[in-house]
């Protein structure tokens, strides 16, 4: 405890003389700056890739809506061409002459315009029975009935005057795999009167899909609208037919006759960007697939060259970091080491002079400013001289550090400062404290001095004592505190030593008396 300025005892913070705080915050900076940087190097590559990935789907996207382009354009043309031949065959029974004329010119009229390309079938037109009435490859068909094929039902059932293009079959007359164009004949009252159908071979949509180079994984698909699958490349039969519904492709559909997408196949599980468009007015679209992994195959290759780069130069800079940073940790200890030595003495570990003149200017002014009284504490060996030469040096010098203790362990606040003045000569100044408080405090330091010299088993020495306390005025002589704790220190001396003297300040009159001990 020790008393302040206004005479009530405070406790005082303990204080931490002769240690150093190493500056962290250029260090801490130093490293978030270095990790910035190689941040923004993530950043600025991670942008690059992500614009390279961007650009590889953009280019295959491109690819794959140039092979839609002119697969629709050949089908479109195929299909369109065989159903000018259908809606021919319908306008040319409009006429009733139609009936009266031989069957072999009949078949020349009614199929004039007939497609005759290799990978279209026969032209046949179906009574309302669906039996066979008309066949493009002869003027006398068989009466065969395919009134149980789904596309007859469709025309029967559905008042629809569309084109309808019906699943996969099997043709009877020759066992291919077709699909069938067909077209609805109505009687002049609107009822239904048969179908005119042709069919147009698979093979026709293998060879054009199996030119196309997707990739081990790519796909080419046509199907209805409903979702029925027409053709699939690579091919593979038992697909032929299914309903395909529920796969993305209809959902996107829904929403825009043509565009892209990325999905898993629901036939084969593989990933795939899928660029696909209704081919023209039909009801049929096509959809060109193509793997995620073989389109992105050499950016991933470019990705990982790239990500190994990224983590040499990161690494590299968290070396660096660190190593700078410790760097800096030991630059910063030594000059602060370098700091401590500058201000403290080596041998009590109390600051030294240099350092108290320092402290005494700054609070001196501080405590000009605040008008708060500063108090001086002078202290001295008695007879040092004599203890050194009966004793020894090394004694003396532990009686010197024994001191230096004492009045380290009797001060607790941040602001006071302890200090070998020269030689045997000690101060501690004191700011906002009395002088009846500062002698609390050399009370403490002299009481603390003979308990350490006791534990370390030293002679004990006596300690002068003298206090000045004042509060500075402006335009006064910062010399004076010192000049009078001083002369008080003098007077302790001349009075026997041993003792503690307070000088009164700004006073003439000898110094008070407040403590004296002969032990």
């Amino acid at each position: 405890m020790l008393a302040s300025g206004n005479g009530v005892e405070e406790e005082m913070p303990e204080a931490n003389f002769g240690a150093a705080v190493t500056p962290r915050r250029p260090v801490k900076r130093l490293i978030a700056i270095i990790s910035l940087i190689a941040l923004s190097f993530c950043a600025v590559c991670g942008k690059v890739l992500l614009d390279a990935r961007r650009e590889a789907g953009a280019n295959a996207a491109h690819v794959a809506q140039s092979l839609v382009a002119a697969l629709e354009s050949d089908i479109a043309r195929n299909i369109d061409s065989y159903d000018l031949s259908l809606q021919a065959v319908i306008e040319n029974l409009a006429y009733p002459e139609i009936t009266t004329i031989s069957p072999e010119l009949r078949q020349l009229v009614l199929f004039d315009r007939s497609a005759s390309a290799k990978h279209l079938d026969a032209l046949v037109l179906l009574d309302e029975n669906g039996i066979v009435r008309l066949d493009s490859r002869t003027p006398f068909p068989k009466p065969v009935s395919r009134s149980e094929r789904s596309y007859f039902q469709f025309h029967k059932n559905a008042k629809q005057f569309t084109l309808h293009i019906s699943e996969p079959i099997v043709a009877r007359d020759n066992g291919l795999g077709v699909i069938v164009i067909s077209r609805r004949l109505s009687n002049p009252d609107g009822t239904f009167a048969g179908v005119v159908a042709g069919s147009v071979r698979l093979s026709y949509f293998k060879k054009l899909f199996e030119q196309a180079v997707l990739g081990a994984n790519g796909n080419i698909t046509l199907s209805r609208m409903d979702g029925t699958l027409l053709m699939r490349w690579p091919y593979e039969d038992a697909m032929l037919g299914k309903n395909l519904k529920g796969g993305q492709l209809y959902k996107q559909l829904a929403v825009a006759r043509s565009g892209r997408f990325e999905s898993t196949s629901v036939t084969d599980g593989v990933r795939r960007l899928v660029v696909y468009s209704q081919i023209g007015e039909l009801p049929i679209v096509i959809g060109v697939g193509q793997s995620t992994d073989d389109i992105y195959a050499q950016w991933r290759s470019y990705a990982a060259r790239i990500a190994m780069v990224m983590l040499l130069l990161c690494a590299t800079s968290i070396v660096l970091a660190l190593y700078l940073a410790r760097e800096m940790r030991r630059r910063n200890e030594a000059e602060a080491t370098l700091a401590i030595l500058a201000t403290t003495d080596g041998l009590t570990g109390l600051f030294n002079r240099r350092y108290l003149n320092q402290a005494f200017q700054r609070e001196w002014a501080r405590a000009m400013r605040e008008r708060t009284p500063l108090a001086l504490v002078m202290c001295d060996t008695d007879l040092f001289k004599s203890y050194n030469d009966s004793h020894g040096h090394q004694t003396g010098d532990k009686l010197l550090q024994a001191i230096g203790a004492a009045m380290n362990a009797s001060i607790r606040r941040g602001t006071d400062v302890a200090a070998r003045y020269g030689g045997d000569e000690f101060a501690i100044l004191l700011p906002m404290t009395s002088a009846d408080g500062a002698a609390t405090v050399a009370d403490a330091v002299r009481r603390r001095f003979r308990e350490i010299c006791d534990e370390l088993g030293i002679p004990r020495s006596h300690l002068s004592v003298g206090i000045a306390s004042l509060v500075p005025v402006r335009g006064e002589d910062s010399n004076l505190l010192m000049t009078t704790a001083d002369h008080a220190l003098y007077q302790a001396k001349a009075l026997g030593r041993d003792r503690i003297e307070i000088a009164p300040a700004r006073s003439q009159k000898p110094a008070l008396v407040v403590q004296e001990n002969a032990a």
